[in-house]
């Protein structure tokens, strides 16, 4: 028996020893590339935000009552001075005309008061002629005397309540006025929050009747950018945003401003900044949602390469790192600074580089070694058996794909 297992020991051996001659031997490494060129990058800052009228009014009502008209509705175009809403004016009418009935009482008092007061003067003059002549006592002179003065205090206070009873009927009046409620500022209607026949009742709060956008050309977007890419934001960036509505469209404004209120949303910290979008198309409607772009920084006539060109190591490399021995020629240049690998007569040759800005797709990079043209390897194929690409990931570990 143990000699039928080492027999089948012998025949695998023979088996795999074939497979490793007439297969893999075949195989060849081969290296997918890209040429560098010159152009222009440019670094954005994403976030996402909401896309707002510049100005809103909530419009409001300052009496209590039952609304009997409306004049305006959803997306209505309105002008300043134009009524909206009428609340019913009949109980407001009504303390009007009680006003005025109260001032009238009240101006009558105070012609009351001054004919006393005029009559009590003329009896307190004779009564001191009469006591210079000492007809009458001291007493009777200082009766009439304080009987004048009394008449006079009357018609000050007749006075003061004829200013109170016009002070309540403009109040009154006023708040006749308020049962039409009219637009501060020309916009459109966004919402409408009542109906007719509905009541409001203005106590503390003022009830919100209508929303008024001011111009739905001139929009804004209300973005949310993180505190680590806040310090790359500036006032007068350019700005680049899509909207899921019109997937294909792509918007454009400027940042405008940055809030210094910190937003902290589960322990996140973001800043709220401002960009000003011209909406003359009325594509844009309020509450979209905007993926917007920030260009914060941009360079022309740079030096760049793919992104994959900085991620990519030979396979050999990455066996090295496995603790397997290659040669010394394979072996990564001791250099400071990220390198690439570039395909020089179907040979790599590494060369350390010094990147700078990057997008999505490139790097910039500068270098003396590097010249505009040259091949640089952005990925490992293998042509027989096996396809692979392999790279090194920019934290150090290898990945394969």
């Amino acid at each position: 028996m143990k000699r039928y297992v080492i027999i089948g020991l012998i025949c695998l051996a023979a088996i795999i020893a074939t497979y490793i001659i007439f297969f893999r031997k075949g195989e060849t490494v081969q290296y997918k590339t890209a040429k560098i060129n010159v152009g222009a990058i440019g670094k954005y800052v994403t976030a996402t935000g909401t896309i707002n009228p510049v100005r809103t009014v909530l419009i409001g009502s300052q009496v209590s009552g039952l609304v009997s008209k409306l004049y305006a509705d959803f997306n209505s175009v309105v002008k300043v001075g134009q009524i909206m809403a009428q609340i019913d004016p009949v109980p407001f009418q009504h303390k009007v005309r009680m006003a005025e009935a109260a001032l009238a009482t009240a101006t009558a008092s105070l012609e009351k008061a001054k004919v006393n007061a005029g009559n009590n003067r003329k009896s307190y003059l004779r009564q001191r002629k009469l006591f210079a002549k000492k007809i009458i006592s001291i007493n009777d002179l200082d009766t009439a005397r304080t009987t004048y003065h009394v008449s006079r205090a009357d018609v000050k206070l007749s006075e003061a309540q004829v200013m109170q009873a016009t002070a309540s009927r403009e109040v009154a009046k006023t708040d006749l006025e308020h049962t039409s409620i009219v637009s501060p500022l020309n916009g459109i209607v966004i919402s409408r929050n009542v109906d007719v026949g509905q009541t409001v009742v203005a106590s503390f709060q003022t009830p919100t009747l209508f929303n008024i956008a001011e111009d739905l050309v001139h929009m804004q977007i209300d973005t949310n950018v993180d505190e680590a890419d806040i310090g790359m934001v500036a006032v007068g960036q350019e700005v680049k945003f899509t909207v899921d509505a019109f997937p294909d469209d792509v918007f454009e404004g400027k940042v405008t401003e940055i809030r210094m209120s910190p937003i902290i949303f589960q322990m996140v910290v973001t800043y709220d900044t401002i960009v000003s979008v011209n909406n003359s198309a009325l594509k844009l409607k309020p509450g979209m949602t905007a993926n917007t772009s920030i260009l914060v920084a941009s360079k022309e006539q740079i030096m760049k390469v793919p992104n994959a060109a900085l991620r990519f190591t030979p396979s050999s490399i990455l066996k090295s790192d496995s603790g397997k021995k290659v040669p010394e020629s394979k072996k990564p240049l001791e250099k400071a600074g990220t390198h690439i690998w570039l395909l020089d007569r179907g040979k790599l040759k590494q060369v350390v580089v010094k990147p700078g800005i990057a997008d999505d797709n490139f790097t910039e990079i500068s270098s003396d070694e590097v010249k505009e043209g040259m091949e640089v390897v952005v990925a490992e194929t293998s042509s027989g058996t096996t396809t692979k690409t392999q790279q090194k990931a920019p934290w150090g570990r290898s990945t394969r794909f």
